[in-house]
């Protein structure tokens, strides 16, 4: 172990990193030490998954231990990058599937500190990759509503992936500079993380370049794009909610600096203490109060912009926020922080609001809702429950989502400015790239064909004319690449979905029957399946 560390060690021993975490730490020397092992393997399991209890069970056979503190988070018997040949296979399909997500465990802290409750509207307002907002998704059990957001479009495209791979109805994915992101719906927000954009200086057990990259100089820059998120967050915020300010940082100037300057400026707010039974079983210390300003040569320096809190209610409310070092926690390093919005509600529409009526034009561009009796391929093929659900159609395609999402945000008008108000029926002020989970799309005039990501949310009556229970012969002799290329129980040419009863569980295989059967899902699906059909031992 000591010769893998040798190269970040070298690196670690000459950087200013290094220098600056001396007034971060009580003992930077043992920092270090920790700060150096790559990370342990840690998971999320999909809880709202059928198979929940077939996948806990394989991956507590490939020694998975449980995260005390976090429901359903696993820490694997590998480090990152590092899975075993045997269970490589599976472990990736695993995820890729969603039915487990690859997360850093302190990057699980912020969705367990928001509160959250079902049918809540979530923003997490810089987004991408996505980790963040699925756990939010699954904490949610599919209820509510996720708005993701990034500014990028290409992380957009990320989060896309991400929503889809874990196949939940309740993920909105929209694209916006978060300190200009709308006020949805009516009164604001229910919760808001703003996981800020930082340096990363705690990220080194998982990004060795830190060491050579890292400055104080970043941090500055950082801090006012910092301030004025988390200030936005604020001004979007329902009354009563809850705001989680969150890096993977261990600067102050990225943290304790960025809540002081909030707490001196804005009302109607109060930063929280974090209750110790949420986060039972991890260790973490209180913010700082004080610290000092250090210039790119890790020299003490002057600056008022970033100095400490001269208040000394600011200086004790500062203690509320939580840090966490590698060498106390043997995770990662993570800062949080924890907001009540406690000021008045405001008040009604003013009616000399200018309104703005929704743009014909713009059908087409986004997701517009459908009504099933308007799909009459699908409700005859597949029998969709559509119960507290909500269908929309963007080209081909047609989104399933929940009615939340329809009754509360579409339906809903929205202030955009403090002079104008978009009315309901339409997507804008939103920049909306994706919603829900792509359900189905039209192939001819005949066939619907379900996605691989269908499969595992839709609720499907079973009833449907393209749906077939088999046994496990006919299942086994599906997905043998040698077997047999002849139609099976002569199935109706095109889309079909068999339903094959398995350790307790109704799995999905989705196949196209024409001159030979052809499954219709990713690769991975297969892996899964063919575990699943394994003989008990």
């Amino acid at each position: 172990m000591a010769d893998d560390l040798r190269p970040w060690r070298e690196q670690a021993l000459d950087s200013l990193l290094l220098k600056a975490a001396a007034y971060w730490t009580d003992n930077s020397d043992s920092w270090l030490e920790a700060a150096l092992p790559r990370l342990t393997e840690t998971i999320r399991i999909n809880p709202l998954r059928r198979e929940f209890n077939w996948v806990e069970n394989q991956i507590i056979e490939m020694g998975a231990k449980e995260i005390e503190w976090c429901p359903n988070g696993w820490v694997m018997p590998w480090k990152r990058g590092k899975i075993p040949p045997e269970h490589r296979k599976l472990f990736i399909a695993l995820h890729e599937t969603g039915r487990i997500t690859r997360q850093e465990a302190v990057s699980m802290i912020p969705s367990l500190l928001l509160g959250i409750q079902q049918d809540q509207i979530i923003l997490d307002m810089c987004a991408s990759p996505g980790s963040k907002s699925t756990h939010i998704a699954e904490v949610l059990q599919g209820t509510g509503a996720v708005i993701a957001n990034d500014i990028s479009k290409k992380r957009t495209n990320t989060l896309v992936a991400n929503a889809q791979r874990i196949s939940l109805p309740n993920i909105m994915i929209v694209q916006h500079d978060g300190r200009h992101i709308p006020k949805i719906p009516g009164s604001g927000y229910d919760a808001i993380l703003v996981d800020a954009p930082c340096t990363g200086s705690a990220t080194t057990r998982k990004n060795p370049d830190v060491w050579n990259k890292w400055k104080p100089s970043a941090g500055k820059r950082l801090h006012t794009l910092q301030v004025d998120l988390l200030s936005r967050a604020i001004k979007i915020a329902r009354s009563g909610s809850v705001i989680v300010y969150s890096t993977c940082s261990l600067d102050p100037i990225e943290n304790e600096a960025v809540i002081s300057r909030i707490l001196e400026n804005e009302k109607g707010i109060k930063l929280e203490k974090i209750d110790d039974e949420i986060l039972k079983g991890l260790s973490y210390r209180n913010g700082m109060n004080k610290w000092t300003v250090l210039d790119d040569e890790i020299n003490p320096i002057e600056d008022g912009r970033f100095e400490s809190p001269k208040k000394l209610e600011i200086q004790k409310d500062l203690t509320n926020c939580i840090r966490i070092h590698q060498d106390e926690s043997g995770h990662g390093g993570f800062f949080v922080a924890k907001i009540r919005i406690n000021r008045e509600i405001e008040g009604s529409i003013k009616d000399s609001c200018r309104r703005i009526p929704p743009n014909p034009n713009r059908k087409g561009v986004y997701p517009i809702p459908v009504n099933i009796n308007e799909l009459p391929l699908i409700s005859e093929m597949y029998a969709p429950s559509t119960e507290n659900s909500s269908l929309w159609t963007k080209g081909k395609r047609i989104l399933w989502s929940n009615s939340c999402i329809m009754d509360k945000i579409w339906s809903q008008e929205t202030k955009s400015r403090p002079d104008r108000i978009h009315e309901g029926s339409q997507w804008p002020p939103l920049n909306l790239i994706h919603l829900g989970i792509r359900a189905w799309e039209k192939r001819d005039s005949r066939n619907y064909r379900l996605s691989s990501e269908g499969l595992h949310s839709i609720e499907i009556n079973e009833t449907g004319s393209r749906i077939h229970n088999v046994n496990i012969e006919t299942a086994s002799r599906i997905i043998e690449k040698d077997g047999p290329s002849e139609n099976i129980e002569n199935f109706v040419s095109g889309s079909n979905l068999l339903i094959l009863e398995r350790h307790g569980i109704l799995w999905r295989i989705p196949i196209w029957a024409g001159e030979r059967i052809s499954q219709m899902w990713k690769q991975q699906e297969d892996i899964i399946l063919r575990k699943m059909m394994e003989k008990s031992t």
